[in-house]
Order: structure tokens, then sequence, then C-alpha cells
């Protein structure tokens, strides 16, 4: 880049015409307008360079040619002893030396040769412009952002037609001095002039834009920026991101419908993300694509087989009125789960199959498991149950129990009555079947 440099000087120096490049590739992209703006520009009297100055510059590219910075810099050193050098001439050098320092990685003498360039008087405004860009991005690049901001600021009154790029920059040297407001308007400058210059906005200033909305709380903006996003550049993290705003702001339908769209596309890949999808489709009241999403996730590995994932599963089918696929699911919930309340539902779930003996098993395991949310209800359960299997001792041990909780007392009762009437009625067909 160095000897790309000095042969481009020396060219320009030859004919005594202003220009000058900057040590950065976007910097060349930024003064693209410098013709034009230059033609904006108040003529500058800008004494010529001389031969022997022109010389020494000339061997100087011939070993930064050889790739010899040491050889460069020296015939520098013997530029600047020179006694009577004017202006332009001492800029020149210092801009030599600048990028000299810079393919050096010597950033720290960079940016002083640079501020040296600047020091001179009656600068060609090609290079004036061009040495303020250089030095703006040095010093964002040694993260003295507020200097950095400054000299941009310095170079945008020089500059009447600038490219998208120095506005990015901008916006960027904001971000980094969390200043997100004043962000906002130099990337929305950037995204009009590509537009009118045809040019195609870049993904990563739409997601600097997304970045100073969000930390405005201005959620509306950061939805129509990571729409935007989400289909120019379709990635996953747009849309989860898109879909989590959705979300927050209210607009259900559209969290889900995103969420939906990611998964048909194969995008979700976390456990937590197949059972946010699910619980957005139970509250859609769309119980049995839930169940399907979670029972194919647990039986694969995708999603984690833990108890509140295999009971989301059970709640699913259930919904969905699907009690029997419902009880794998209970049951591998309930054999992680540290009480007796999975054990209850599984109960209740059997009751509903009229699996009468399982259901007892069931309810009985709740209840030697503890820890019922009611322990009253768990003991009615098991016995229906048990008069369903016409065992009324153990029925009645079960109706007991739960009147102690005056929450079940009335219901107790009356199923201790009527085992009372099954057992008076079963005693009198006994003994009419005896006399007969």
């Amino acid at each position: 880049m160095v000897a790309k440099y000095f042969a481009a000087f020396l060219a320009v120096a030859a004919t005594v015409t202003v220009t000058a490049l900057a040590p950065e590739a976007h910097a060349q992209r930024a003064g693209q307008q410098n013709e034009e703006s230059q033609a904006n520009q108040p003529a500058r009297r800008t004494p010529a360079m001389r031969e022997r100055v022109y010389q020494r510059l000339a061997e100087a590219q011939e070993c930064s040619e050889a790739e010899d910075m040491e050889c460069a810099q020296d015939l520098l050193d013997q530029v600047r002893d020179m006694d009577d050098l004017n202006s332009y001439e001492v800029a020149q050098m210092w801009n030599f030396y600048a990028f000299i320092y810079f393919s050096q990685d010597n950033f720290g003498e960079a940016i002083r040769a640079y501020e040296n360039v600047l020091l001179q008087a009656e600068l060609p405004i090609g290079l004036e412009q061009t040495t303020m860009y250089s030095l703006a991005t040095l010093y964002v690049q040694q993260e003295m952002y507020q200097d950095g901001l400054d000299m941009l600021d310095r170079w945008f009154l020089l500059s009447d037609t600038p490219s998208p790029d120095p506005y990015i920059l901008k916006a960027q040297i904001h971000y980094q001095l969390e200043q997100f407001a004043e962000g906002i308007e130099p990337v929305l400058t950037a995204l009009e002039i590509a537009a009118q210059q045809g040019r195609d906005p870049q993904e990563g200033w739409y997601q600097l834009l997304n970045v100073f909305y969000f930390e405005q709380e201005d959620y509306p903006k950061v939805i129509e920026t990571l729409t935007i996003l989400a289909e120019t550049w379709p990635k996953k993290d747009y849309l989860v991101q898109l879909a989590g705003i959705y979300g927050q702001e209210g607009q259900d339908n559209a969290q889900l419908a995103l969420y939906e769209a990611a998964y048909e596309v194969g995008w979700l890949d976390r456990s937590t993300e197949f059972v946010t999808l699910a619980q957005m489709l139970l509250q859609a009241d769309i119980p049995y694509k839930a169940a399907i999403i979670l029972d194919a996730g647990l039986n694969d590995g995708t999603i984690e087989a833990t108890e509140p994932n295999w009971r989301l599963l059970a709640q699913s089918w259930q919904l969905a009125q699907e009690d029997e696929a419902a009880l794998p699911a209970l049951i591998e919930a309930s054999s992680l789960a540290e009480d007796g309340n999975l054990d209850h539902r599984l109960a209740q779930s059997y009751a509903n199959l009229a699996r009468w003996d399982e259901c007892v098993g069931a309810a009985r395991d709740a209840l030697r498991r503890g820890g019922l949310n009611r322990e009253d209800q768990a003991n009615l359960l098991l016995g229906n149950c048990l008069v369903e299997l016409k065992e009324y001792s153990e029925a009645r041990n079960a109706f007991q129990a739960a009147s102690r909780d005056e929450r079940s007392r009335a219901g107790a009762q009356q199923w201790l009555q009527y085992v009372r009437n099954e057992e008076t009625r079963e005693a009198e067909i006994a003994r009419a079947l005896r006399r007969g």
C-alpha cells in the first residue's frame, strides 16, 4: 500500500496537482467526492514542490517499493533537515511519514505526523480533507473517540458531497461514546445518500441503527429496522429478536407467526426455543401442534427432558383432548417431580380413561409422596376409583380422610353416604341370593 501511495504522490507532485491518499480503504472511499467538493471551495495558493525535494521523495519511493522502510524514512529525514522547505513540501513530508508509521503499526507516530500536516498553512483542500479523515479514523482506532468525532466534524465542513461511509463512521463513534440518540441521524443520512447514489445499503448500517433505536426504547422503530434486516438478510437472530419485540409489545400473533416461520425453516435449534414456541401455541389455543412439537423434541433429544417440559407436553395433549397420549408424558414428569402433584394429575387421567386400578395406584403414589396442593382432592379421587372397583372399605377410608378438609367435607360426606348405601344394597342382594 505504501509503495502505491508513493507512486501516486510522485505522479501528482510532478505536475504540481494537489491530491492525497488516505492510509485506509474507507478513507479513500470517503474522499471520492473531493474533486466535486473542491470545485465549490475557494482557490488556495499552494507553493510548488521543488526538484530537489521531489528527487528525495522519488528515491524514498524506490526504497518503499523494495519494502525497505528504514531507507525510505532516512530519505524523509534528509528532507526534514532542509532549512527552506515551503508549507506544501513540509505537509507532504509529514504525510509520507504518516504512511510509513502506519505501515509499521506505529499509530501514535502516524497520528502525530498527520497532526503536523494540518499545522501547515494554505494546505491544498484535497490534502487537508484526506488528512483529516485519516486522522479521524486513527483516533477511533486508538479509542480516542471524542478526538475522532471532533476531527470528523471538521472534515464535514470541507466536504460538500460526502459518501455514506463518513456518516457511518460518525454513527460508530457515537455508539462508542454511548451517545445513542445522536447516532441515529448519521445512519439515516447514510441510507439516504446510498439510495440517491444507487448504492446498496450494508447490513451493518441497519444493525447499528437497530441498536440505537433499542437503546432509546423506540420499539416501533426497532420492529421496523429488524423487519428490514430479516427480509433483506434472512437470519435466525433477526427473526428471534423481532419475535421477542413483538411479544414485548403485545403483538402475540405476529410473534407466533415469526416463531413458526423459524421452526418451519429449521432455524430453531435450542431446547428453550422449542418450548417457547409450544407455550405460544398453547396461548393461541393451538394445543395439538404444541404437543406434536414437544413430543418430537423430547423423544429425539432436541428438547431437554426436564419435569417442566414433560409436564407441558402432558398439558398440551390434555388440552387437545388426547388423554391417552398424555399418559406417557405424565408418567415421565411425575418420575422427575419432587412431590405428588403430578401423580395426582396422572390419577385423574387414568380416571378419565376408566382405568381404575391404575388410577388407584397413581393416587396412592401422590398421597405417599406428599407436598400436594390439595390432599383432600387426591383422597376424593382415590375414593372414587376405589368405589368403581367396589372396594368400599378402602374407599370409606379415603373419603373420611378427605372430609377432614372443610373444602371437601360436604362432597366426602355424600360419597360416604353413597358407600353405605351401596354396601347395604349389596348386602341385601347377597341375603336374597342365599334365601333363594
